[in-house]
């Protein structure tokens, strides 16, 4: 029994560290070539080791205005598609999961049935909508599309974390005299951090990783965003890789250090709030 379970402890360790390995290989790669000239890039068989290491590319990203003003762009949308989304969400979670009323169970369906719908499919109607209201190449339109994708998502997994916790500690805070807006942000938010970190954070990947939407609800260069500025480096005859990249490790750098420190609140936030009432 023993020699079993070693050998199933082995053949497990052995499984997960070829698929780490699987999936850092791109990641290394994208590092490797970020700092190498565009000629070494489209070297056959390429090297892993850089014959010559450089940080022009880096430096290129960094030295343009208008790339730096793409990273100014994507915080905005990204930091304010999260707060309105977890604003609202918040709101809504909390009617859900504290208040009975008609058409309750219709709206949990709807807001369930939202999360199937291929975002491709809905490219058309949201590009007629934009255009309908002016909003056509607008950092407002990106906003609002990315709220209608990332809110029930919020709302949902809110209302399941917030049908956890207690009503009695509600009560005995408006006991004590608090309203109930009071009661919410004295006892009900501060045992929710870790849904909604872990709801801000999903919010966020999702508003700063888009890439379908940005690029038919954005033309001019001054309101483009960090996928479709990447993009733009990929010509038709000679690409920029070692620029492409450099602006890649960029880019990830963000949210690779927002999920090493945020990892384990939203990993409670997403388990905790998993068995819903």
């Amino acid at each position: 029994m023993r020699a079993r379970r070693r050998a199933a402890h082995v053949a497990i360790y052995a499984t997960l560290v070829a698929a780490t390995i699987i999936m850092l290989f791109p990641v290394a790669w994208m590092l490797t070539v970020s700092v190498r000239p565009n000629v070494e890039v489209m070297k056959i068989p390429p090297d892993w080791i850089p014959a010559i290491f450089t940080v022009e590319a880096y430096s290129k990203v960094l030295r343009s205005s208008r790339y730096l003003k793409t990273f100014v762009n994507t915080y905005f949308v990204a930091l304010a598609v999260t707060l309105v989304s977890l604003g609202i969400g918040a709101m809504a979670a909390y009617a859900l999961a504290r208040f009975r009323f008609r058409g309750q169970r219709a709206v949990l369906i709807f807001l369930i049935t939202t999360q199937m719908f291929p975002l491709v499919l809905l490219c058309i109607p949201y590009f007629q909508v934009v255009v309908t209201l002016g909003l056509y190449d607008t950092l407002t339109s990106l906003i609002i599309v990315y709220v209608t994708f990332t809110l029930p998502f919020c709302i949902l997994m809110l209302r399941s974390y917030f049908a956890q916790i207690p009503k009695d500690m509600e009560e005995a805070a408006m006991v004590d005299g608090c309203s109930r807006v009071g009661a919410i942000l004295r006892t009900l938010l501060p045992l929710s951090y870790p849904a909604l970190i872990g709801a801000g954070l999903y919010t966020f990947l999702l508003a700063w990783n888009e890439f379908l939407f940005a690029v038919v609800l954005i033309e001019a260069w001054d309101k483009r965003v960090l996928t479709t500025a990447i993009y733009s480096l990929l010509a038709e005859f000679v690409t920029d890789w070692n620029t492409m990249m450099a602006f890649s490790v960029l880019a990830s750098a963000p949210l690779v250090i927002a999920f090493i420190f945020l990892q384990r609140y939203m990993v409670r936030g997403m388990t905790a709030g998993a068995i819903t009432s």
